[in-house]
């Protein structure tokens, strides 16, 4: 939790039970900590527990967009790779059955009749 945000003495046992809902990757927001606080003294704790929801809600969704962004990226690396892999195999492939034979002269496998 963020140290330089002052509770004051009467919400301290409110946050202290709405700081538990936190996910951990928000404890260090000092503005949801700020909003958690006025909302503690406008509203009370019900209004506070719905915005650590809304944080939470948020968090997730941008955590699914990132692994979403994340899997897409590394689709279209894969695709690229297997693209080059593809064309380099074809670059290759002429070279591979080429069929100059220009020492006829000298064929020892073949038998003369």
């Amino acid at each position: 939790m963020v140290n330089t945000i002052e509770v004051p003495q009467e919400l301290m046992g409110p946050f202290k039970r709405i700081a538990r809902r936190i996910p951990v990757d928000l404890k260090k927001d000092e503005e949801l900590i700020k909003t958690i606080v006025a909302y503690l003294q406008l509203g009370g704790e019900k209004l506070a527990r719905q915005a650590v929801d809304a944080a939470r809600q948020t968090l997730e969704l941008e955590i699914i967009q990132r692994k979403k962004k994340a899997r897409e990226e590394a689709l279209i690396r894969a695709a690229e790779a297997r693209l080059a892999a593809t064309d380099e195999d074809a670059n290759h492939d002429d070279d591979d059955f080429d069929d100059d034979d220009d020492d006829d002269d000298d064929d020892d496998d073949m038998k003369d009749f």
